[in-house]
Formats: structure tokens, sequence, C-alpha cells
């Protein structure tokens, strides 16, 4: 009788033995754990689809870039007042409050032609635009729709170190716009209208510490692998 309990109890010891997980499974095991965890984490969600662009139009604290073809003095920037009036050579005082520039182009083009002879004009409205957030100046700058969120940015002194350049926002009365804006995109691409903000957040803990967290990670499962071996 005792011989067959003892029998059973090495089989039964045996078998323990072999489902007991060996060092190398739990460092494997481990790693595929955490791996996942980390890059889930670190990984940027997915953009949301940005509205539709819509035309760009004039408000007040615009700048109009007028160039007339060999007009020298007709050629300047010229400022939007409160009241959405901007002063022009020749024209005086005009109200262009909530007018896109294809209107102006081609209502100084048929106005200019009263005093030039055949004339060339050319408009452009300069924005005025807030960026805040990671950039090294952060304020007002004057932006066009040629230009992209890169060369936005850039007038505000660049991104700083910690600035996260997958999730610049466009903000208008407080409001998210657009959540994700890439460095390239182009204005005219966008909803962006004179007053918008462009905020550029900061990276995320995991994502400045990344390296620390899966580092101190390996290392407690290195750990753990020695404690389990000293035991053996």
């Amino acid at each position: 009788m005792q011989n067959g309990e003892c029998r059973m109890q090495n089989c039964m010891g045996w078998l323990v033995a072999q489902l007991r997980p060996s060092p190398q499974f739990i460092i494997h095991h481990s790693a595929f754990c955490i791996l996942p965890f980390l890059l889930a984490c670190a990984s940027p969600a997915p953009p949301a689809a940005a509205p539709a662009p819509t035309s760009s139009r004039v408000h007040p604290g615009d700048v109009v870039r007028m160039a007339v073809w060999r007009e020298p003095d007709y050629t300047g920037d010229y400022p939007v007042d409160a009241r959405g009036r901007v002063t022009l050579p020749q024209l005086g005082t005009m109200l262009v409050t909530g007018r896109t520039t294809e209107w102006l182009s081609d209502s100084l083009t048929a106005a200019y032609k009263r005093v030039l002879n055949n004339p060339s004009v050319w408009v452009t409205v300069l924005m005025r635009m807030t960026v805040s957030g990671e950039v090294g100046r952060p304020g007002f700058v004057q932006a066009d729709a040629t230009m992209s969120v890169s060369d936005l940015i850039s007038q505000a002194g660049g991104l700083t170190p910690l600035a996260n350049r997958d999730k610049i926002q466009l903000l208008r009365d407080g409001r998210v716009v657009v959540s994700s804006l890439g460095p390239g995109t182009m204005l005219h691409r966008t909803p962006v209208q004179s007053g918008d903000q462009v905020y550029v957040p900061s990276r995320g803990w995991l994502s400045r510490n990344g390296g620390v967290f899966l580092y101190s990670a390996i290392s407690i499962v290195s750990a753990v692998t020695v404690a389990l071996l000293v035991r053996r």
C-alpha cells in the first residue's frame, strides 16, 4: 500500500514539474504581454476626419495684400479696420467684411479700370490667427491660404521638444474644429478662418518616457527570472 502511495506521489510530482512554466517561458510570456500594452499606448489614435474646406472671408484685423502690375504706388498691404473697411489708393474706403478673395480680386480689377489702362490686380488676404501651446513664440501671426500648418508654426518660433506634432488642433471660439492637423497640411484644404487658433499640445507622459518605462519593465522581468533561477 505504501509503495503504491509513493508511486502515486512521484507521478503527481513529475506531472506538476512538467506543467510548471520555465523561466524562459515567463520571460517570453511577460514580454509579449507588456509590449502590446506599450505599443497601444504609444501609438497615436487615428486622425478624425476634417470638416470640408471653406472659402476664406475677410474679417476685421485682416490685411489685404494687393499687387498691381507695373504700379508700385498701388502695390502694398492694407489693413482692415474694426468696422471691416479698407482704404485703397485712388478708390478710397471700401467695406470688405465677409467678402472672399475672389470677390476682392474681381471688384478691384473692375474698379481700377476706371483709372488704369488694362490693369492686372492680384489680391491675397492675410488672416489674423493665433498659434499657442508648445511653440517657441506663442501669439498672433498673419497667414494666407497658400501656407502650410508648418509655415504657420514657423512664424511662431517652431515646435518645442515637448510638442505633439500628431495632435495639432484647429480651435474656434474654444471649440475643436479639427483635432489632428498634419504639419504639411495646406491651409486652403482646411476650414480655417480669420480669428482661429492653432494649438500644439504636449506629448503624453508615456510618449516622453516610453523608453524608460520599457527599460524598467524589462528589468522587472529579468529580476523575476533571476529569482526563479536562484530558487531552483
